[in-house]
């Protein structure tokens, strides 16, 4: 198995997701870490203009996203598994944590941390979610933010109290590590969890997971091993299944995130697209031939406007 690779940096929860799920698994993983805000050249260098984080390289192989991530690790390494039968609430828990918990959990840290940040860092994140951020209404949100807050970690101790070791019964699932990252988040914005035992008690299981073995790698090293690899094969398509969106392989296309998503438009040449995965294949200057893999929700693939 090759090492895997995250480009990420120590402060995002994203990347804490991936960190604590590469402890459970008891990986040895390779650490390149990339700056919180733009420019972040070697990074795009190598998937075309994404620029969140955390990303995973497998050789000449980049997943964006971390359900993607998550699902790449679990087929590298199935034992001890982060999955369940479909019929678990993990689908739905990571749904609940990304489009609204996590929300309330950066409302809340941010407003509580917002002297700390500088404007570069500010206007950074305006540029992701297309709107700009102003100090004074951050921190005028807090109060709101931790009630809201509150009353949603409230279920999650509602549902641990009843003596369940993870919210996905005896073993963590994948919506365990979703919601952990997501409190970590908020509990490294001071945010007090005295008041939920059962919820306290259950992240310090995450956390003893660790983050398995760290070994540090430059960018530029990084880089170097996409240009020396060869992107892995890809599943035969399905001759017969046409997708709804009318692309084919071989179409020149543009993948843009849905959420928080302006500035991170990869474009490139459609590899693969059925209900799960969208790849595109990159011709790239420093890393050569790479292929840049997505899930399909939550990111809108279109024909690329031809210049």
């Amino acid at each position: 198995m090759s090492t895997p690779i995250l480009h990420h940096y120590n402060e995002s929860p994203y990347a804490e997701k991936i960190r604590t799920l590469l402890g459970y698994k008891g990986l040895r993983w390779r650490s390149v870490i990339v700056p919180r805000i733009a420019p972040k050249p070697d990074l795009v260098a190598l998937t075309g203009g994404y620029r969140k984080v955390p990303v995973l390289q497998l050789g000449a192989d980049l997943y964006c996203d971390t359900r993607l991530i998550a699902q790449e690790l679990e087929r590298l390494a199935p034992t001890p598994a982060a999955t369940t039968a479909p019929a678990s609430w993990n689908d739905v828990v990571e749904h609940w944590v990304d489009v609204n918990l996590f929300g309330k959990a950066v409302a809340y840290t941010f407003g509580v941390a917002v002297d700390h940040f500088d404007d570069a860092f500010l206007a950074d994140r305006a540029a992701l979610r297309g709107a700009p951020l102003d100090r004074a209404a951050l921190k005028a949100s807090v109060p709101l933010a931790a009630q809201e807050l509150a009353t949603q970690v409230a279920w999650v101790e509602q549902g641990l109290a009843g003596g369940a070791s993870f919210v996905n019964g005896t073993q963590p699932g994948s919506g365990d590590f979703t919601l952990y990252s997501t409190l970590w988040f908020a509990r490294n914005g001071r945010f007090d969890f005295s008041r939920f035992p059962a919820t306290q008690a259950w992240m310090e299981r995450l956390r003893a997971f660790g983050h398995g073995e760290r070994e540090d790698l430059s960018a530029d090293e990084a880089i170097a091993l996409a240009a020396a690899a060869t992107p892995a094969a890809l599943p035969d398509p399905v001759s017969d299944q046409r997708d709804p969106s009318g692309l084919t392989l071989g179409d020149a296309v543009s993948i843009t995130p849905e959420l928080l998503g302006h500035g991170t438009t990869v474009t490139g040449t459609l590899a693969r697209l059925d209900a799960q995965r969208i790849t595109v294949a990159l011709d790239t200057e420093r890393a050569g031939r790479v292929h840049v893999h997505f899930p399909r929700l939550g990111y809108r693939v279109r024909k690329a406007v031809q210049a």
